[in-house]
């Protein structure tokens, strides 16, 4: 340990070296006249800061001089307040705020005169030193190791970061590898590159659904079994885990290229390891990202939505990722090659179908539609920038991400076109301002979970729609609940609102009752399906509730793409609701699923696509004996067998084919 030798070379402070005396940052150590503030303790702090620098790697812009941290334990009322205090504060070169200071601590150091005695008490003795690097790590939720030396005698620590989050004694240091010597031994960093399209290089590759399932799923070297085996979590406890990760991911991508850009430094990732790379450092910067992430999050969202962001927020202040420092890094180690960033709507909705949707049908209920059902889906409405496209059962909303990029695609399209066929100057991920002014303001999403409003925040987030419009709400809930009395949708308010959208596609729960009679008079009072010869029924259907609902949020001519049991369509007991549709609706297609479609998720139901356009007003409430050709479809085979798993991807890609004649044939109508 290089702290064992102790020959005090700096207690003259005219021996200390230039480059120490001209950094800005030791400045504390010296008056005016060049001479120690401190003689006695500042000759040994010196000694640190030399070793910690030449022997540690430790930059001096890294460092700063008589480091404060306030707090309070306990109740404000009741609560003991604290100052702790230390000499030394090592930064982690790779965060700074939003002035560009530096401001997650990463290592502690308390200096003292040579002269005393390890464990003595006297005044300002080892105990009291100790106790004041005691209350500055407690007070700091990332600094990871403690420095308390006399020169003649070292300790060095790791910090728990779990309550007591006691100092426990190690034997050294790891090497520190600061950002610009990180950005030199990584394999996965990012410069700038004129020739790419985004102007950056960043050495990752796009995922393909095979290897994300493969680097997510339940093998034993999948992260999923990671997180069982090192830290003891149950299935729902893994995937809120990796969604975590993910988020951390997906920001890091982000983040890292912003830097390049503003900076032109090439910069390596935080999701990046190499031989230097200590897992108890990466263990915090991963946490410390995550924090970002959330930060980064709440101010983005809060441009538009104000400081009201309690429903929309994908995690909470009091969310946290912190794993075992080995676990990380073997979860860094699998998701470090790919972007996040890069991959394709279909590969990373296909996560959330994959890796998620077995743990959310045994824990909580939720259905996932199969991609090529909602590829079906989107297809059939064919949305454009003029469309407010919404999903009041939005899941973990991966048919809001994929009507974006079919936008997007169609834009892209248009936008060669425009350009004379070529595509030179185009930036496929944003090709034109009507296509932004989409992303950024005409998807909406409601979900009833949080747990599943974590995933559908991060899949829009990972796909780029950072300002999608997405809460957690009750959609079946009284209508003037949802939307604060306000009584007319479009054009004023886009949204959950009286005729609000243009466009809806959902797979709504069903198989459930609603019984709630404050909903059912809410429903009757506009003329709702809960309302039968007059009088309010006493329960309905919770997939009627929802087409009721959504028929409520569509403008008039507005399409709705909804899949419901077939028991709605053939049922003798279900008359009067296909009555009410075919007053409120024209019907346009109907699309029957194979069995198999659900049957993962213990659902044997069988169910059809219903793609219905909503009436104008006038029409509603007159005799509607008009004729009118309806698209009728049958698909026997989406590509998943009964326990949800591809049967090949061969086809799959035949399915693909097939799926896109339906659409075609229907366009027609």
């Amino acid at each position: 340990m290089p702290f064992s030798n102790f020959t005090n070379p700096y207690k003259n402070p005219a021996d200390v070296p230039e480059k120490y005396r001209q950094s800005m940052n030791l400045q504390k150590l010296f008056k005016s006249d060049g001479s120690y503030v401190r003689p006695a303790e500042d000759p040994v702090t010196m000694w640190a800061i030399d070793i910690l620098h030449t022997e540690y790697g430790v930059p001096l812009e890294a460092m700063a001089l008589e480091v404060n941290a306030d707090f309070t334990e306990g109740t404000y009322q009741g609560g003991r307040r604290y100052l702790g205090r230390v000499d030394v504060v090592i930064f982690d070169d790779r965060y700074a705020d939003s002035i560009g200071n530096l401001d997650v601590a990463f290592i502690a150091l308390e200096a003292m005169e040579p002269s005393k005695k390890v464990g003595g008490t006297e005044a300002e003795g080892w105990v009291e030193h100790l106790h004041r690097i005691n209350s500055y790590t407690s007070a700091s939720p990332s600094v990871r190791y403690a420095i308390l030396t006399s020169g003649k005698h070292t300790e060095i620590y790791r910090r728990d970061l779990d309550y007591p989050r006691k100092l426990e004694p190690i034997g050294d240091l790891p090497k520190y590898e600061s950002v610009r010597k990180a950005a030199q031994h990584s394999n996965y960093t990012v410069i700038l590159n004129p020739s790419q399209p985004d102007g950056i290089q960043t050495g990752l590759t796009p995922l393909t659904r095979e290897k994300f399932r493969e680097v997510l799923g339940d093998t034993r070297s999948g992260c999923h079994s990671i997180l069982r085996d090192n830290e003891g979590l149950q299935p729902q406890e893994a995937v809120d885990a990796m969604v975590k990760f993910l988020f951390a991911k997906w920001y890091d991508e982000q983040a890292t290229i912003d830097i390049v850009k503003k900076t032109g430094e090439q910069r390596a990732y935080v999701f990046s390891t190499t031989k230097e790379t200590d897992p108890e450092r990466l263990f915090v910067q991963v946490r410390e990202t995550f924090e970002k992430a959330k930060q980064w999050e709440r101010e983005t969202l809060a441009k538009k939505f104000g400081d009201d962001l309690g429903v929309r927020l994908a995690f909470s202040e009091a969310d946290m990722l912190q794993f075992k420092p080995y676990t990380t890094m073997q979860i860094v180690e699998r998701l470090a090659p790919y972007s996040l960033r890069k991959s394709s709507a279909d590969v990373k909705g296909g996560v959330f179908e994959d890796f998620l949707s077995k743990t959310f049908r045994d824990d909580l209920g939720q259905y996932f539609t199969p991609t090529p059902v909602i590829n079906l889906m989107v297809g059939i409405l064919q949305p454009t920038v003029n469309d407010y496209v919404g999903d009041p059962a939005c899941g973990s909303a991966r048919m809001l991400t994929h009507v974006l990029d079919y936008v997007r695609k169609q834009e892209y399209a248009k936008a060669i076109a425009n350009n004379g066929g070529s595509a030179e100057g185009i930036n496929p991920e944003e090709p034109t301002e009507e296509f932004i002014k989409f992303r950024d303001n005409h998807l909406f999403g409601a979900e009833y979970s949080r747990n599943v409003m974590h995933i559908a925040r991060v899949n829009t987030l990972m796909n780029g729609a950072q300002y999608a419009d997405l809460k957690v709400m009750d959609s079946l809930e009284r209508l003037g609940s949802i939307t604060g009395g306000i009584t007319e949708g479009l054009p004023e308010y886009p949204g959950f609102y009286l005729g609000g959208l243009t466009m809806i596609l959902t797979n709504p729960p069903f198989g459930s009752k609603v019984t709630n009679e404050d909903v059912l008079k809410d429903f009757a009072e506009r003329d709702g399906v809960s309302k039968k010869n007059g009088k309010v029924v006493k329960n309905i259907s919770q997939e009627v509730a929802f087409l009721n609902r959504c028929l409520e949020f569509l403008a008039p001519k507005g399409k709705l793409a909804i899949i419901l049991p077939d028991g709605i369509l053939a049922n003798s007991s279900m008359q009067d609701v296909r009555d009410w549709i075919l007053r409120w609706t024209k019907l346009k297609a109907v699309i029957s699923l194979p069995q198999e479609t659900f049957a993962p998720y213990g659902a044997a139901v069988k169910t059809s696509l219903i793609l219905l356009e909503k009436r104008d007003f006038d029409q509603i409430n007159a005799e509607c004996d008009d004729d009118y050709e309806i698209y009728m479809a049958r698909i026997d085979d989406i590509g998943y067998d009964k326990a949800g798993r591809i049967t090949s991807y061969q086809n799959q890609k035949l399915i693909s084919v097939e799926i896109q004649e339906v659409i075609n044939d229907l366009a027609k109508y």
